[in-house]
């Protein structure tokens, strides 16, 4: 499905009235000592993923299945259901249907917030309890190893010369690479046309089969790929270079000032009892600690950023107004 660029008035309002997200939370928060729950879980968890299998949200989910497993620090089962479609709305909405089954949990990412806040679904954050923030990720533009541009200025430049001819492949109108999307077009003055797949894993195999000519997934979603060569990264949309690939400039650094990170979290079905949601804090600060989460993180370039209990609540609301605020200057935002 195609959509035509934003008008260029939407996005400078947008870069205007928008700070990084990076501004919300500067640094992790110290992981807090917490009372263990008296509640357990009595049956398998079904951890529901709100994009297709291959993508970032899917390997977050079956990493952070396997370390609890694998750990202990869950004693039952935990089954990864994919449940693809509507930028989330799908998944949120059957989330809440198990509304005080606290053997449900889900991921959350920005589509979480910027789903509902385009009026794509009626289900909010509001809806569910949101357990935990473990960690932000970047994101990174990448094209095929065959694509004849060697840089993100080469691309711009064709750009140029063919407005809507440079296809870029993301997960939703609105999502977070939507944004980068749009705030490219401003910084260089160009128009790409953006085509919208399930999930960054979709978006890759678009790219590698030629359907689209740019893709800016996460680095999580890119990182094998480009490892065994079949993706080239021409920039990374972040403050500084990573770590990881020291040797991929920043958009920054070639000219584009276009930055911006998501958040990824566990939710928890709204309804669970107390003594269920501070299970799932204390499960969720084991897993921050343990070394298979740091490898995770550190292997696919994710910053380190935990938020708990009420510090996640609070960290999700200043979220829901960051994009709100963004969306609402794109002029896709549902109108209250």
């Amino acid at each position: 499905m195609r959509y035509s660029a934003l008008r260029s008035t939407y996005i400078a309002a947008a870069i205007a009235v928008a700070p990084l997200a990076t501004a919300l939370a500067q640094s992790a928060t110290a992981v807090p000592s917490l009372p263990e729950s008296s509640w357990k879980p009595e049956r398998p968890i079904e951890f529901v993923v709100q994009a297709a299998a291959g993508g970032g949200s899917d390997l977050f989910a079956r990493t952070v299945a396997n370390i609890l497993t694998k750990d202990g620090i869950v004693s039952v089962p935990i089954n990864v259901v994919n449940k693809p479609g509507g930028s989330g709305a799908v998944a949120y909405a059957y989330v809440n249907r198990k509304r005080g089954d606290p053997h449900v949990i889900a991921t959350a990412t920005s589509s979480y917030l910027t789903t509902p806040i385009q009026g794509h679904s009626p289900v909010t954050y509001k809806d569910f309890i949101n357990t935990a923030v473990l960690c932000v990720e970047d994101y990174v533009g990448v094209v095929r190893t065959e694509s004849p541009y060697k840089t993100l200025k080469e691309l711009v430049e064709a750009a140029r010369k063919k407005p809507n001819g440079i296809r870029i492949g993301g997960s939703s109108v609105g999502s977070s690479d939507n944004i980068i999307e749009n705030r490219l077009e401003k910084a260089a003055g160009i128009q790409l046309n953006y085509i919208v797949f399930n999930s960054g894993g979709e978006a890759n195999a678009a790219l590698l089969g030629g359907s689209v000519d740019l893709a800016g997934p996460n680095p999580s979603e890119a990182a094998q790929l480009i490892q065994a060569g079949r993706l080239r990264p021409l920039a990374m949309f972040s403050p500084e270079r990573l770590d990881n690939w020291p040797d991929v400039p920043t958009a920054r650094e070639q000219g584009y000032d276009v930055t911006l990170e998501q958040h990824r979290g566990v939710i928890l079905t709204a309804g669970a009892t107390a003594q269920q949601s501070l299970y799932w804090q204390n499960v969720m600060v084991k897993l921050f600690k343990s070394d298979g989460f740091k490898k995770y993180m550190k292997d696919n370039g994710l910053r380190p950023l935990l938020k708990i209990g009420e510090d996640s609540e609070k960290y999700i609301a200043e979220q829901d107004q960051y994009y709100t605020e963004i969306l609402t200057a794109l002029g896709i935002a549902k109108k209250p």
